[in-house]
């Protein structure tokens, strides 16, 4: 069942005074924690004991984000100073359930209360608060709304239900958010909306000045060398509307970069022109990671559908248990496919 603002802060107020532990996604980017961020700044307000938990930790890039509360990056943490179990599991910006990592993910199944790692969770009401296409609603409690440019849009509405201006950290929480999700509110889902809240934003005190300094303003040397490694190897595709390009480990090895340092590359790939999909693959452990980005003209959320992924039309993503280049060639092979042009199929590396 699918909520909205009010029901939310209800739920909220229910546990006012609870214990919360907010969750997101792996590998989070800006909206993951902008949300799970923003969360917290609520649910502070009425006084709950707070947990972050990050099993992917927190990205270098947005280490300077205001988090006030205990961040964890394993649940047996949780009771390293005392029992703590939560009251309240809040989800934000997560298209499935799996997406929240493999140690969490399995609370969100029926089988959770049997799980040692799950001990004392039984009561935990559950709230799934998102934006992504396809969302199965696995919480409890969902306010779901794919429209929107950022999760982050959903918890300003949950702010203004709740009584809370924008301003002060939970404003740059939410202003992170749409920044990171609308593209600097470039993207096609950018809408009249997400204008008008970042303007309340603004209007509540914060210095856009400052804040992109922070966000944006923050490159070492390593990240661009890598960067121009990167534009130098991208190759295009089908008569110039595909671009593709591959990440290894060895050029991190040789850059002294990690993954943080790829961040956004996909999305800016689109500043090619002509190019109408990106396909941007990179290590991930024993998986490859692929990002596919596109204007919106092309669905790629089918296309990661196909390996496993999800997200939005024109942003998506899964992983692909085989080596970055060959996880390449078999998205391209299905790009191509879906959409058939001249030429296809020869040369793709």
């Amino acid at each position: 069942m699918n909520g909205n603002a009010h029901s939310v802060a209800s739920l909220i107020q229910k546990h006012a005074a609870g214990r919360v532990l907010l969750v997101t996604h792996h590998n989070p980017d800006g909206d993951a924690i902008g949300s799970a961020v923003a969360m917290g700044h609520i649910a502070a307000h009425f006084g709950c004991d707070i947990r972050l938990y990050l099993g992917g930790g927190l990205p270098r890039n947005l280490e300077w984000v205001n988090i006030p509360w205990r961040r964890v990056a394993r649940l047996a943490e949780l009771g390293d100073e005392h029992p703590w179990t939560p009251d309240l599991v809040v989800v934000t910006d997560c298209g499935d359930a799996r997406r929240t990592g493999p140690e969490i993910a399995p609370f969100f199944t029926e089988h959770a209360p049997a799980t040692p790692a799950f001990s004392g969770w039984n009561n935990a009401e559950t709230l799934n608060i998102d934006h992504h296409e396809g969302n199965p609603f696995f919480a409890a409690c969902n306010y779901v709304q794919p429209w929107r440019s950022a999760t982050t849009e959903l918890l300003a509405d949950v702010a203004a239900a709740c009584g809370l201006p924008l301003s002060g950290a939970l404003g740059e929480a939410i202003y992170l958010g749409i920044v990171s999700d609308s593209g600097n509110f470039s993207y096609s889902n950018t809408t009249a909306e997400t204008l008008r809240i970042a303007a309340e934003i603004i209007d509540a005190g914060l210095d856009v000045a400052s804040f992109t300094e922070q966000y944006e303003n923050q490159w070492t040397v390593a990240r661009m060398n890598l960067w121009g490694r990167l534009m130098s190897e991208a190759r295009l595709h089908d008569q110039g509307r595909i671009a593709a390009v591959v990440a290894t480990s060895e050029m991190h090895r040789e850059f002294g970069t990690t993954v943080d340092d790829l961040e956004g590359f996909a999305s800016w790939m689109r500043r090619l022109k002509g190019v109408e999909v990106v396909l941007f693959v990179r290590n991930d452990g024993e998986f490859s990671k692929i990002s596919l980005r596109s204007m919106g003209d092309v669905d790629v959320r089918a296309i990661a559908a196909h390996f496993g992924g999800g997200g939005h039309t024109a942003a998506s993503g899964a992983e692909m248990p085989c080596p970055p280049k060959e996880a390449c060639e078999q998205v391209l092979r299905l790009l191509m496919e879906k959409e058939p042009k001249a030429g296809k199929g020869s040369g793709l590396f």
